[in-house]
């Protein structure tokens, strides 16, 4: 694979020059490699920094507004210490003194071993005797190589950039920390283009910065000052908010870091793990619109998203609908797949199979409820996490259960079901322009509870009924039809028993089975990737997926919620030490050392999760490995791991 590259650009006084350069570096690395560009807006004034927000933001472009002009130097610092994880490092001009085709010559001269690369214009006039003067200093006190220069327009590797990031005075010159380490430098030489406004350096500003070269590199003694100095970030952008910061959120948030991605955190917890990697944790509730829509207009979010959990859903349609922020579903559609009254209402309207069903409230009398045959599903209408729900075998026992699950609902009504005796499924896909591309089918394997039912420990793909494939895929595509989605991600449960295949429940989510880790694993589409595109309003390129057919991988993967027996936890087996296991792709716990696990009621009760991988003929051998390294102790030292998986 072809090295990475972060590109910074310092933007002062800059505005349609930034948006076409941006252009062109797309033009010419889209592609070609992986690649990110960060403008660091150096104490612009509110009209080009409005520029640059409307017209630069897109997919690969991070905006890191300083809180004041701190010059070129420090704004190079920024950028390279917001650039962590890239092979290769560049920084150039915003007005386009550098052109992005010198660019693309400089990266691949680096494939010839080089730490640096610096493209320095021909010599002429251009060459003042401030440059002059500032190269001889370089190659006397930092041992520059004869004949080489340095400039502005450059590409280092990730060990030359964090190098110079680290320098930790109040003055910064790029060049004179990188060369007191690295020497192996190349000159590749351009013209300047027409475009390019002509320096700002004076004769003046050239000898202070010589002489502050000399002062802050070249003599130990001299007094400087702490890195505390050095600069501010008053904001960067864009902005996502992501409800809700559990293990089920917590890559979406670090994927977020990961790209330059601001993050503010809704949920109301204390400290949710997703807390830890946001830059702004609100406590607010996923469940309160307003004031989700309160802090995102504060913190003028561009887009909201969540993943593995149903009602946020709701909430980032309705914040997204009310600040003309990209969304994938109105609040209408939204609230069709996230309130079950609203969804079965248009699954009966479009004569999709599901299993009866009525609404109950505390007046609904017995002989209503027993129309139905028992035994009854009980759910309440808008809840998540299988809260609230349970099977019962009486109508009496549901009058009695009603007002727990009503507890766990902001509706007055809860839904009643006929009980399906059924083996379950999920799919999970994508939908592009009303498209759906079906990614996976898998058994979604159940706690073994008899009244609390539904809570998940596993999904198992391939599924066992991928024979039923196209019926499958007929049912997908006819919901996506009746609840008119035309963009984003895609969640089913399906109910396979003796009288056939029924819909269980629709939802526009990523699932919360860590699909975001197995289906990149299995099919190569970034699943994570398209859902935070869909957010910020980036183009999502699928086309090459149309043709997917899951049910002819040879890959296997499980994914195992984890459930321990009730007890106070003295001791866990480090997620490190299961990482190192060569078909581990993800794990993840829910509980520390110290921490009380619960009784099993819901799924709020989860331990953690492992995401495994191999074949069908190897998964059995996989999964007993795995079960045997896993050990979580309790202070009387017995074991709590329930191993709930079946054989696969």
């Amino acid at each position: 694979m072809k090295k990475s590259l972060a590109v910074i650009i310092p933007v002062y006084r800059s505005t349609a020059s930034v948006a076409k350069l941006i252009d062109k570096i797309a033009e010419k690395f889209s592609g070609i490699c992986p690649y990110h560009i960060f403008l660091v807006d150096d104490g612009n004034t509110g009209e080009v920094r409005n520029y640059l927000v409307k017209h630069c933001l897109r997919e690969h472009v991070t905006l890191l507004v300083l809180d004041k002009n701190y010059g070129q130097q420090k704004a190079v610092l920024c950028g390279l210490r917001a650039c962590a994880g890239y092979d290769y490092v560049a920084t150039m001009d915003d007005d386009f003194a550098h052109s992005p085709d010198m660019l693309f010559t400089m990266y691949e001269k680096m494939a010839e071993g080089h730490d640096l690369v610096y493209a320095v214009p021909e010599n002429g006039g251009s060459y003042s005797f401030g440059s002059r003067m500032r190269d001889v200093l370089f190659r006397l006190a930092f041992h520059c190589p004869k004949g080489k220069r340095v400039s502005s327009f450059r590409v280092m590797t990730a060990e030359v950039a964090e190098t110079a990031s680290g320098w930790d005075k109040d003055f910064f010159y790029f060049s004179a920390s990188a060369l007191k380490k690295f020497q192996k430098i190349e000159n590749a030489i351009y013209e300047k283009e027409t475009e390019a406004r002509k320096s700002g350096y004076t004769f003046a500003k050239r000898l202070r910065l010589f002489l502050n070269i000399v002062w802050y590199y070249c003599l130990p003694f001299a007094k400087q000052e702490s890195r505390e100095c050095q600069y501010q970030v008053a904001e960067q952008y864009p902005k996502l908010m992501v409800l809700g910061g559990s293990n089920c959120q917590l890559h979406a948030l670090e994927r977020a870091r990961k790209e330059g991605i601001y993050t503010v955190l809704s949920d109301y917890t204390k400290a949710p793990p997703g807390a830890k990697v946001a830059d702004v944790h609100e406590k607010i509730s996923t469940f309160d619109v307003e004031a989700c829509l309160l802090a995102a207009s504060r913190h003028h979010i561009q887009g909201v998203m969540t993943m593995g959990t149903d009602q946020p859903v709701l909430t980032a349609a309705k914040v997204s609908e009310a600040l003309g922020l990209p969304t994938c579903l109105s609040a209408e559609q939204a609230l069709y797949v996230t309130n079950k009254k609203q969804m079965k209402t248009r699954l009966l309207e479009a004569r999709i199979k599901t299993s009866p069903w009525m609404l109950i409230d505390k007046n609904t009398p017995e002989e209503e409820i027993e129309k139905l045959r028992p035994p009854y599903v009980l759910k309440p209408l808008d809840s998540q996490g299988q809260r609230g729900i349970f099977k019962l075998d009486t109508a009496a026992e549901v009058k009695a259960h009603l007002a727990e699950t009503l507890s766990f609902s902001r509706c007055k009504e809860a839904l009643l079901e006929e009980f399906y005796e059924s083996d379950e499924m999920t799919v999970s896909g994508y939908v592009d322009d009303g498209r759906l591309i079906i990614f996976t089918i898998t058994d979604r394997l159940l706690y073994p509870d008899p009244v609390h039912i539904g809570v998940c420990i596993g999904h198992r793909f391939p599924s066992v009924h991928m024979g039923d494939y196209e019926e499958i895929r007929g049912i997908s595509e006819n919901l996506v039809k009746a609840f008119r989605i035309e963009n984003g991600p895609f969640y089913l449960q399906l109910l396979k028993g003796a009288d056939g295949i029924r819909v269980n429940e629709l939802a526009c989510r990523i699932g919360g089975a860590f699909e975001d880790v197995i289906i990149p694993y299995l099919t190569g589409f970034d699943f994570l990737g398209a859902v935070m595109k869909n957010a910020l309003g980036y183009p999502v390129d699928v086309k090459e997926f149309y043709d997917f057919r899951c049910d002819r991988t040879e890959k296997a993967a499980t994914v195992q919620l984890l459930f321990c027996h009730p007890g106070k936890i003295a001791q866990i087996t480090p997620e490190e030490t299961l990482r190192t296991l060569p078909f581990m792709l993800d794990c993840g716990y829910n509980y520390l050392v110290g921490s009380t696990i619960p009784e099993m009621e819901n799924a709020t009760a989860r331990f953690g999760h492992a995401v495994l991988t191999g074949t069908k003929e190897t998964m059995a051998e996989h999964l007993e490995v795995f079960y045997n390294k896993l050990s979580v102790r309790s202070d009387e030292g017995a074991e709590l791991v329930n191993r709930l998986y079946p054989k696969c």
